[in-house]
Order: structure tokens, then sequence, then C-alpha cells
């Protein structure tokens, strides 16, 4: 091998992109926690669990050097006290650090060093303001000089995906939506493998996010068998979540071959639990077992929605459409069924299967009356066949125009080449 060689595969290997771990999603899954149990008025969290809780994060902060954001923690979130002293021993360690990152800089800048080198050193500076949650220095270095002097179009779509991983941490939505733009915008010019599937999976957590469930299931139940993520969450939480988007999203038979059978989704099961439930419930209403829906959904709601910082927010709603959903799919079969036999089925009172039916009829949710005097559902679909010539009247109304046009075109592009 010549010199020449070598020095070439010595920098293809400095040029091969290393995916840093910062900042550290645990962090952020446990200060949610914390934020869960503080805000619990009904006093249900055992004091000694929750001291247990704030100490690993504090452990975790040291051992990232996380100033900023023990300050943030402590005083905007207020969910432990501040230690002065603590605090000023985290910041000096930042000092030092971003000290040492910003005279590297300067040399290789003085000395006119390659833009590999420098490139990589403001790479790490930023990284360096993720790793300890300076959302605002983050953004100014990640987004100003190392997306400046990056070398190619994969090392600027590793500093977006940084920057966004910083924005879920913060839980900012926009501004997650407006990198991933970006970087859906670079990965057509260029991504390679690895990166469209990260990028699937960052854009499928922030879909569940802002509950757009269909968009999540078709990302996270592709990214389950390519999953190379860790830097963002758990193949553990991908499994999770990719099983209550799928839940919510996907018709019987996909749910069947993509969820339940899933080999990806049973390598896991025995060792998490927040999956056995949701497997669980999806089982319950795929086979219609309907009496242990309830029992299962209550369980979905405890273990899996409610601590998770990405579906809290939608459990209510969730819960709310998986009724519907497992009422439908009951009423489907039926053109009209007593209210204590559906009541029966579902382990429940007439009384409350009356009012929860109650609350989607009226909207249209689930196309059925409720005979109160009779004590029966009546279904009441819709006529299919009447929709079905309504869409081909249009259709073919649409497809006459489109003719009437090219006809016209034709004739035009005739005329011109008599004359």
């Amino acid at each position: 091998m010549t010199r020449q060689e070598s020095d070439s595969e010595e920098e293809n290997v400095i040029q091969e992109p290393e995916v840093l771990m910062v900042p550290n999603f645990v962090v952020s899954d446990k200060t949610f926690l914390l934020s869960l149990y503080q805000n619990d008025k009904n006093d249900n969290v055992d004091n000694t669990k929750k001291l247990a809780l704030i100490q690993e994060i504090i452990d975790l902060i040291d051992k990232d050097e996380m100033g900023p954001f023990y300050k943030y923690i402590t005083t905007e979130l207020g969910l432990f006290p501040f230690d002065q002293n603590k605090y000023e021993d985290l910041i000096k360690l930042n000092e030092k650090k971003l000290k040492e990152l910003n005279e590297n800089i300067q040399t290789l800048e003085k000395n006119d060093e390659g833009a590999l080198e420098l490139s990589i050193s403001w790479n790490k500076l930023g990284a360096y303001y993720t790793q300890i949650g300076d959302f605002e220095n983050a953004k100014h270095i990640l987004l100003g000089k190392a997306f400046e002097t990056a070398i190619s179009i994969g090392a600027k779509i590793d500093i977006l995906l940084m920057i966004v991983r910083l924005g879920f941490f913060y839980d900012d939505k926009n501004f997650i939506k407006e990198k991933l733009q970006e970087i859906e915008s670079l990965i057509e010019k260029g991504g390679d493998w690895e990166r469209r599937n990260r990028y699937k999976t960052y854009m499928g957590i922030y879909s569940l996010s802002v509950r757009e469930f269909n968009k999540a299931a078709e990302l996270l139940v592709d990214s389950l068998a390519t999953f190379t993520s860790v830097e963002l969450t758990s193949y553990e939480n991908i499994a999770i979540y990719a099983s209550v988007a799928g839940l919510f999203a996907l018709e019987r038979t996909d749910l069947k071959t993509k969820i339940i059978d899933s080999p990806e989704l049973l390598s896991i099961m025995t060792s998490t639990p927040a999956l056995q439930s949701i497997t669980s419930l999806t089982i319950s209403l795929y086979t219609s077992e309907y009496s242990s829906f309830f029992p299962y959904l209550l369980e979905t709601y405890e273990n899996v929605l409610i601590p998770s910082k990405y579906l809290n927010k939608h459990a209510n709603y969730f819960i709310r459409e998986m009724r519907r959903k497992c009422y439908a799919q009951l009423l489907d079969s039926y053109k009209t069924l007593s209210l204590q036999s559906m009541a029966n089925s579902f382990g429940v009172s007439v009384d409350f299967l009356d009012d929860d039916l109650s609350k989607f009829i009226p909207n249209k949710k689930l196309n059925c009356i409720i005979d109160r005097v009779n004590g029966i559902v009546e279904t009441n679909r819709p006529d299919n066949k009447n929709s079905q010539y309504q869409l081909l009247i249009k259709n073919g109304d649409s497809l006459l125009t489109k003719l009437q046009k090219y006809s016209a075109a034709v004739k035009l592009t005739g005329e011109d080449r008599v004359v």
C-alpha cells in the first residue's frame, strides 16, 4: 500500500459518521416521570420511590456535567430544590471543557488546518452544548458554524438530527417539525440508507407526539426491523410506540401480521412489561374477547400511556377512540343488538354503555341508534352501493373533462401543423 493510499484510507475512516449519544434521553424520560410524581395531588406515589428517582436524575446530570439542565429542572420546573454549590461545580466543569474546545478551534483556524479537522471541532463544541442541555448555544453552534463547515450532506443531516434530539429533550414541537423538514430535503439530495432509517424513526416519534397516529404507525412499524436510533430512544420504547400507533391505525388483517405476529415484538415481549399490556389489549380486540378488553385498556392507560412523555397528553383521546373502535367492531356483526347483551359482552352496566355510546353517535363516529324503550341498538350502515355510484359519477365527470381538454389540445396542434 502506498503512502497516498494509506492517507486516503485514514481520511475515509475519519469521515465515517459517529452518532453521539447526546443528550441522554434517559434523563429526559426520568424527568418526565418525576414531573408526574410531583403533580400527583392524590399522594399515590411512595416518597421513597420519588427520592430514589431524584437521585437517579442527579447522578445522570453529574455524569454528563449538565449545568444548564440542572438549573432548568430545579428553577423553571421546580422538581427538586436548587443547590447553588452543585450548580457552581457543574458550571466550572462546563467552562473548563468549553474553553478547551474553543481554544482547539482557534488553534486550527490560526494554523489554517484542514477543513475536516475544523468541521469536526465545531461539531464537538455543538455536541457538548447538546450534552449539557444548553439549547440556545447548541442551536447557535450547530446551526451556525458546525453546519456551515460540514463537508458532506451526511454530516449536515447528522448535525440536524442532533439538534432535533435536543428539541425532543425540551419538547419543542415547532422546532422539531421545522428541522425534520430540513432533514427531509437533505435526504432527498443524498441521504444514505442508515440516515433515512434514522429519520424515519425521528419522524415516527414526532408524529406520535402530535397525535398523527396513522403516519406514526406507518413509520414506526417499518422502523422495527431497521431500528438504529439508540441515541434517541430504546428499542423497547420503539416497540411500544409502534404497537400503540398500530392498534389505533391498522386494519384487522394488518394488526395480525404487523403487530401480533411481529417477530421483532415477540422477541422482547417477556422482558418488556409495558409491551405485554398493549399486546394483550391488541389481542383482545383482534380475537373479539370483549370481556377482557376494558381491563386491558385500563392496564394500558396506566402502564403505557400515562408514563410516556410522548403519549401522556393523548391518553384520554386514545382510550376514547379504542372504545369506539371496539364498539364498531362488535356492532358491525349485527343489525340489531340488545343493550343488555352488549353490556354483558364488555362486562359493564347498561347505563354506562348507553352513556358511552351516546358520545359517539351524534358525530357519526358510530353508525347506530339507541332504542332505549326497547333496549336495543340498531345499526344504520351507510348505503355502500349508493356511495359507490356517486363516486363513479364524480370520477366519470372528471375523466370526461380531461378528455375534452386533451381533444381540444390535439385539435389545436393539428391546425398548427396544417398552417
